[in-house]
């Protein structure tokens, strides 16, 4: 694991690399950091999976450790650090319910957001997610060079130092609802300036979220990245094309696209009323 942590560069250097440490650190807390590569069988794998169960575990988590523990053993096999790795059987994985806002709790957190808190800068992030699907990360390092008022358009990603999660540029079109606040953000403002810089972290801003999300009446299950999930949501009622969304969310399957299809019944219960 130390060894793909230092030379695999999706570990070492990715967003993803504390999440990789966690996910790979469940075996080594379960077997110990010495035990034998070449008794890391399909056997002792299944009831590695089995014990995270019983922990408590989602299907879903079980199986993103699973896929560390290969990814471990594939990179230092490719290096003849170890031998290849048998096949690890997955768990079936619930698609689970997609939660997200509807425009009128946007709404709701934004006002809450400027009269209760005075949080401008929070109304503000949060209206310029729900009218691009951008996540966290990517609003955080968005800068004023990505988005150009000319074009009425944000670019997001094609950059090394603003790296989307799927590692793949879009072009966003800017919502007529947040074209003042990103204009009065961007004026006068140097090229590299973060368009956000009010927060420096992803806990600062979810805990201002979170006091926003309380207070209007949202359950826990709710989180920041709903707004993205919103997004896609709204489009999929308004009848975007499937191939046009997967484009504006920068999803690299449509698989993951379609998904926001089967969110809400309104497309189920128009099919009906036509017949």
């Amino acid at each position: 694991m130390d060894y793909t942590l230092r030379t695999r560069d999706a570990w070492r250097n990715g967003n993803s690399r504390k999440t990789n440490m966690i996910n790979a650190g469940h075996f080594t807390e379960s077997h110990g950091r010495s035990f034998p590569t070449s008794k890391i069988t399909s056997a002792l794998v299944n009831q590695y999976a089995v014990d995270l169960e019983e922990s408590g575990m989602s299907n879903a988590t079980i199986n993103r450790c699973i896929s560390a523990i290969c990814t471990v053993l594939n990179h230092c096999a490719a290096d003849d650090l170890c031998g290849a790795p048998p096949k690890f059987k997955r768990r079936r994985e619930s698609e689970g319910r997609i939660l997200f806002f509807t425009k009128d709790e946007i709404n709701q957190m934004s006002h809450a957001s400027i009269d209760v808190f005075d949080r401008a800068d929070l109304a503000e992030i949060i209206q310029v997610a729900a009218f691009t699907g951008m996540r966290q990360g990517e609003l955080l390092k968005l800068k004023a060079r990505d988005v150009d008022l000319s074009l009425n358009t944000i670019h997001v990603g094609g950059c090394p130092d603003v790296e989307t999660k799927g590692r793949n540029y879009r072009s966003i079109p800017i919502h007529e609802r947040i074209a003042r606040p990103l204009y009065e953000r961007l004026e006068a403002t140097a090229p590299n300036i973060r368009v956000f810089d009010d927060w420096t972290t992803k806990d600062q801003l979810l805990r201002a979220f979170n006091k926003v999300r309380r207070y209007v009446g949202l359950p826990e299950g709710y989180c920041f990245h709903s707004i993205r999930h919103s997004f896609a949501t709204w489009h999929a009622e308004a009848g975007t094309p499937m191939r046009t969304l997967m484009g504006l969310m920068g999803h690299r399957r449509i698989e993951t696209t379609l998904r926001y299809a089967k969110v809400t019944n309104k497309a189920s219960i128009e099919a009906m009323s036509a017949i």
